[in-house]
């Protein structure tokens, strides 16, 4: 019978394992860890392990990218009317901490890659343009060569958004060391994941010290979100397995009413306003599992690689548009798909245990978010609106195993 069948998702922690589980609950069951769930080593020791993997000379945790951005941003000491250039097809909480941060947000269309087309970028760099953003979308590097060159000609201060892209080479060099600054996510759905945290690594070291002086500022986070971090791991590794029971589709539920798991993205943040616990430090607790995740980054990344090429080499229905073959072995957060209808295929895939994804159904997600309080406005990028309606992303991560992987080929070719 189908509901017996292993649930195969695209999101719910993907990244989640029984040793991240494990330390979650112990610093919830071990009253001698009680001390340790905020403030302890493990958030220094993050950051100097990135500083050493990344081989910059500094490094700086926050409690999400989406802070991390805002810090980086805010450093920048924006006046009124300054403006930022970011792609569409993207996540309204980046919008978010560009105008928290006082700056004005300017869409740029997309290529067929999903990242930063370089003729629109140009059309919409004005006297007012002070930051270039650049997203790496899905773990697919932007065409740094062009883009760098024209911020360079326009002396535009570079960010890397390398939420979807840590550990990624491009020409032999690490993603988010080719700007001036770059920041990583450690969301529930990203490369790695603590839950909610972020990091920025830069070299310039006047910089680095009004991040600095920032981060030195924060507060730490609250004791209620910090355990909500912590039950979701051990909720979402006993639910997940059982989910297409029902048992624990339910159990999500009633922890979800009862705010025992996180949000990813808050209501507040969606309708453009700042939610009042965040931003805050990175906690020790949350810090502790990071670490445990980040010493299997290239395990992670070789796997997403591995079942990214056999979805590229076996998916042959003619109605499904794959990434182009000449990017070359890319590390996929989420492979991308297109399709006419993809509605249909997400229904049909549920049917059979299969949640897949749908970053980003529109130009700025979620779709409940209200892109207007950001400043999209449709029309203006009319690349990302037409493939954000055929956008469809399949699993890459760790717990897709390659059975799993035939089974999702196996449905999308027969459909």
């Amino acid at each position: 019978m189908k509901i017996f069948r292993k649930p195969i998702f695209t999101g719910f922690a993907p990244n989640l394992a029984k040793s991240d589980a494990w330390i979650a609950a112990s610093f919830l069951l071990f009253p001698w860890k009680w001390f340790q769930l905020k403030i302890g080593k493990n958030a220094v020791r993050a950051e100097q392990w990135l500083k050493n993997y990344f081989s910059v000379k500094h490094c700086f945790v926050f409690d999400s990218g989406r802070s991390a951005l805002y810090f980086i941003l805010k450093s920048l000491d924006l006046k009124p009317g300054e403006e930022v250039l970011l792609q569409s097809y993207t996540c309204v909480v980046v919008a978010n901490a560009i105008i928290q941060a006082g700056g004005k947000p300017v869409y740029v269309d997309i290529g067929d890659d999903f990242n930063m087309d370089l003729a629109d970028l140009e059309k919409k760099i004005t006297p007012q343009a002070k930051v270039l953003l650049i997203q790496h979308t899905f773990g697919k590097p932007a065409n740094l060569d062009l883009l760098l060159k024209l911020a360079k000609k326009y002396n535009l201060f570079i960010i890397e958004d390398c939420a979807h892209a840590l550990g990624i080479k491009y020409n032999g060099k690490l993603l988010g060391t080719f700007g001036d600054v770059g920041f990583f996510s450690f969301g529930s759905d990203k490369p790695v994941s603590c839950g909610r945290g972020g990091a920025v690594v830069t070299n310039d070291d006047g910089f680095a010290e009004k991040l600095f002086e920032f981060q030195r500022t924060l507060p730490s986070a609250k004791l209620g979100k910090v355990l909500q971090h912590l039950f979701s791991f051990i909720i979402f590794f006993i639910s997940k397995p059982v989910y297409n029971l029902g048992v624990g589709k339910c159990l999500l539920w009633c922890a979800g009413r009862l705010g025992l798991i996180n949000k990813i993205i808050y209501p507040k943040e969606k309708r453009g306003r700042a939610v009042k616990f965040y931003p805050s430090l990175l906690v020790n607790s949350l810090a502790t599992i990071l670490l445990n995740q980040l010493r299997q980054l290239d395990v992670f990344n070789n796997h997403r690689r591995e079942i990214a090429r056999r979805y590229q080499e076996k998916i042959e229905n003619k109605k499904i548009h794959l990434p182009n073959q000449e990017w070359g072995d890319v590390t996929w957060l989420r492979y991308p798909i297109l399709i006419a209808e993809p509605e249909r295929l997400l229904a049909s895939a549920k049917k059979d245990g299969i949640i897949l994804g749908n970053w980003y159904d529109v130009p700025v997600a979620p779709k409940d978010a209200d892109s207007s309080v950001v400043g999209y406005q449709p029309g203006t990028c009319p690349k990302a609106e037409r493939l954000a309606s055929q956008s469809i992303n399949l699993p890459t991560d760790i717990s897709i195993s390659f059975k799993d992987a035939e089974k999702i080929i196996k449905l999308i070719n027969y459909f």
